[in-house]
């Protein structure tokens, strides 16, 4: 088999999978954000996952459960649960376009983490990668005007929640199997959602109760599809394709809600993916090697 075939099953084909799943499950969730506050979102989207993934995982052993980055993937679920929650809130208060995009903003964050974790000095190519990216971000934040909202602000929290699990996933791709990687995000969303729904518990309708088994599918299959990406490719080579959820969402949000970015944040747009695609191009993506055991 050819580097051509091997990328293209194992790289290209489930990156770009991984990306249109994600789109759709970010419909859904804008669908059922109108009833139910996003903790109660991620809980639900978190639930759909487990029962999909247990039947996978189960029977495979308690030998196959068994890991020795358990506190990893706490931290992990912990991280991913801030990056779901922030998430779910922009999707529901800001358009799919920009809600998508400031999530897409992880390699900003990457770039910027990669100092105090991995030690790496910061060249003049990347410094202004990060200063064109961080500019991008600041036109579709829009400080200091009446168009700057909250809710935007928390999307872009995702972004760096984003870039903190991305950092722990390719650490624990050293030795953990992509459906371990998946099953531990699983439980451990689902056991922290779960204790905040003590307090916000609401009964949703069976619409939105549908939507949200279809974003939980949506969202495992994309998972599941990144994780086997990032597991057998170079970071570099499986970043890129996040766009493709940007680029993917906003169309949906054009044709279903007229969603359309006006110029300042369609700017920011251009300079926020030519600034995450230069850094990811450089290679300014985590090295797991690099990493000290995090657990």
């Amino acid at each position: 088999m050819n580097f051509d075939k091997r990328y293209l099953i194992h790289g290209f084909l489930p990156a770009f999978s991984s990306a249109c799943c994600f789109a759709v499950m970010a419909t859904c969730i804008k669908l059922a954000s109108s009833d139910l506050p996003a903790p109660q979102l991620v809980f639900l989207r978190s639930v759909v996952g487990l029962i999909i993934i247990l039947p996978i995982v189960l029977p495979r052993g308690i030998n196959f459960i068994k890991t020795p980055v358990l506190p990893t993937h706490m931290l992990r679920g912990l991280i991913s649960l801030c990056a779901m929650t922030c998430f779910f809130y922009a999707i529901g208060n800001v358009g799919l376009s920009e809600s998508t995009l400031l999530n897409a903003t992880s390699p900003l964050f990457i770039g910027l983490l990669a100092m105090p974790i991995l030690k790496e000095k910061t060249n003049l190519h990347s410094a202004i990668a990060l200063i064109t990216g961080f500019i991008g971000v600041a036109l579709i934040l829009k400080p200091g005007t009446s168009l700057f909202t909250f809710a935007a602000l928390i999307g872009l929290c995702s972004g760096f929640f984003i870039a903190c699990a991305k950092i722990l996933v390719r650490y624990m791709a050293t030795t953990e199997p992509v459906m371990r990687t998946v099953f531990y995000f699983s439980v451990f969303s689902t056991l922290y959602s779960g204790l905040i729904m003590i307090w916000l518990w609401q009964t949703p309708t069976f619409l939105d109760l549908s939507f949200m088994i279809m974003a939980g599918i949506f969202a495992t299959c994309g998972q599941t599809l990144l994780t086997y990406s990032f597991t057998h490719n170079e970071a570099v080579t499986v970043a890129p394709f996040t766009y493709v959820t940007v680029v993917v969402a906003t169309l949906i949000g054009w044709l279903g809600w007229n969603e359309l970015p006006d110029i300042g944040s369609s700017i920011g747009a251009i300079l926020i993916i030519g600034a995450c695609l230069s850094l990811s191009l450089q290679g300014k993506l985590p090295n797991p090697w690099k990493l000290k055991n995090p657990a």
